[in-house]
């Protein structure tokens, strides 16, 4: 059962980071500085600012789905994103300003009164907002941060980061499980994801672990007891459940707004951002045209209409002549060099669904949207029940676990369909039928069996990086340390080198030119105006096409 997220401050503008927290949580004189904590105000801030490093919007998620090839995006077209790209330093001032300080404020005031379910809360967000830190830039300020006698923190080492985290999250479920703790004060609607629920926030713990785990799997040696830490908890077995999701529900209130940036973005404001990748798209229907290696030829996924919203109608013609157009399904490609890239499509792009942001189910009949095609409601996607599956699968495949790797998979995707339809639920529209999932499933499985070893385990990634469609860190960390998805290329493509558009017109051709694809950033650079300009300890990198990351193996 999810919880419904309720709001506690005003959202402001997305634009700027420059806004004190004094307005939203009234409990700092300095934001840096807490001076009278008040925990149920904390938390619900630093869990809301962590929502918003991670998310869309001004943030990270935006450009980032680009490098995941879901989306196609202006800003980050053939990965572009810049030393001084707003994105890069909103998050990256947003977990440290305000999360990761609140944080160590909660755990500072909650230990000394014995209000231990607060602390361990916040030394297992702590934890993972470390290690999603340390998944996007490496090495970043971590011990000599948040000490106020040292104005410039050196970085240090990811993995040292990684095993401080494996220490916090064992701190935190202690701190949960403690049954001797006063706990006079006790999260309520205060806590957005799980109502301040001690047993879920141990399994989400667990999850945390198995999934840093999973992630160094190639790099065992620079983790404590790995192989013990992976055994202790395939041991104990108490994992997130069906429907403990990790995440972040935004509702459909809109004043003060508290829609889907991305639903406000692109139905409301109806901005032109969120260009959904051709590529993305045809592995989900199947096709072949810019993927002759689709890992799912001839398989039409059923989450196609939930993921995807068409404004085109059938025979309707587009605003401008088209990149790439299949059917009412129009876009542009990655790296695009075309003439046909920049014109208007406004109201002829195929924009992101109900399930990706609370817009519009694809029912076939088109229309523009607008505020009133959908709500806004829908979920930031962080650790899923069906994310956990197929990090299970994952371990079972490479010999990690005992276990069948192939029903795990079809846990997985059974429980990425059963996501989709909570949130058709949520928008009244027509869930996926149970007949339809089974028949997708087993095609999938089919696939599966006649695959080697590198292909099962591309068929698992895939399927993985389908259901966190919009939620693009860990599908980014998975490729780096698996290569799978296999992204897009052109020397792939049933005409090599170009992009195929498979509804030509007189001009719109099938061929579509394609930049010379830049070599994949296998890290962020650090932010220069709030980061390598301010702090003479950090140096800022030269080249984030190198291996940088410890479990980069």
């Amino acid at each position: 059962m999810k919880t419904r997220i309720k709001f506690l401050f005003i959202i402001f503008t997305l634009l700027s980071v420059t806004s004190c927290t004094k307005d939203w949580l009234d409990v700092n004189d300095n934001p840096n500085s807490p001076t009278v904590a008040e925990l149920s105000k904390l938390l619900s801030g630093s869990e809301r600012y962590m929502t918003y490093a991670l998310g869309q919007g001004n943030f990270l998620g935006n450009n980032l789905s680009s490098y995941t090839h879901h989306l196609v995006s202006r800003e980050v077209q053939n990965y572009g994103m810049t030393t001084t790209a707003n994105n890069i330093y909103n998050s990256w001032n947003y977990f440290y300003i305000y999360s990761l300080t609140d944080f160590d404020a909660i755990i500072k005031n909650a230990e000394p009164d014995g209000n231990l379910i607060y602390a361990g809360i916040a030394k297992t967000l702590k934890a993972y907002t470390l290690s999603m830190m340390v998944d996007l830039w490496g090495d970043i300020p971590y011990t000599e941060f948040n000490n106020p006698d040292i104005k410039a923190p050196k970085a240090d080492k990811s993995s040292s980061i990684y095993n401080a985290a494996f220490d916090l999250l064992e701190a935190g479920v202690a701190d949960l499980g403690n049954k001797d703790a006063a706990n006079l004060l006790k999260p309520g609607t205060d806590d957005f994801f799980y109502g301040g629920d001690k047993d879920k926030w141990i399994r989400l713990n667990n999850t945390i672990k198995l999934k840093l785990l999973l992630q160094t799997r190639k790099a065992k040696s620079d983790i404590t007891d790995w192989q013990k830490r992976l055994s202790d908890l395939i041991t104990a077995n108490n994992f997130i459940k069906s429907g403990e999701d990790f995440e972040f529900w935004y509702t459909a209130k809109t004043s003060p707004d508290e829609r889907h940036p991305a639903f406000v973005a692109e139905y409301a404001n109806k901005s032109t951002t969120h260009y959904i990748s051709p590529f993305f798209y045809e592995i989900m229907k199947g096709l072949t045209y810019n993927n002759t290696k689709n890992p799912f030829a001839g398989i039409t996924d059923p989450r196609v209409p939930y993921y995807f919203y068409n404004q085109l109608k059938t025979g309707q013609a587009s605003q401008s002549n088209h990149s790439y157009r299949e059917g009412n399904f129009l876009s542009i490609f990655f790296a695009d060099n075309g003439s046909n890239n920049a014109g208007d499509q406004s109201s002829s792009m195929s924009k992101v669904g109900i399930y990706v942001c609370g817009g519009k189910y694809d029912d076939g009949n088109g229309g523009a949207v607008s505020a009133d095609t959908g709500n806004g409601v829908a979920p930031l996607k962080f650790i899923t029940f069906h994310s956990f599956k197929f990090m299970m699968a994952e371990l079972a495949l490479t010999g990690e676990i005992s276990g069948d790797a192939k029903n795990l998979l079809k846990e997985g995707i059974d429980a990425s369909i059963a996501h989709v339809n909570t949130v058709a639920e949520e928008g009244k529209v027509t869930t996926i039928a149970t007949a339809d999932r089974n028949t997708f499933t087993t095609a999938v499985l089919g696939k599966y069996d006649a695959a080697s070893e590198a292909g099962k385990l591309e068929i698992i990634l895939t399927q993985k990086w389908i259901g966190n469609f919009f939620s693009p860190e860990d599908a980014y960390t998975d490729y780096r340390r698996t290569g799978y998805p296999v992204l897009f290329n052109p020397a792939n493509t049933t005409d090599p080198g170009f992009g195929v558009n498979p509804t030509v017109t007189a001009l719109s051709p099938a061929r579509v030119p394609i930049s010379p694809i830049a070599s994949f950033p296998r890290s962020l650079y650090y932010p220069a105006t709030t980061e390598i300009d301010l702090n003479p300890n950090m140096d800022q990198k030269t080249d984030v096409s190198v291996k940088f990351i410890f479990w980069d193996k």
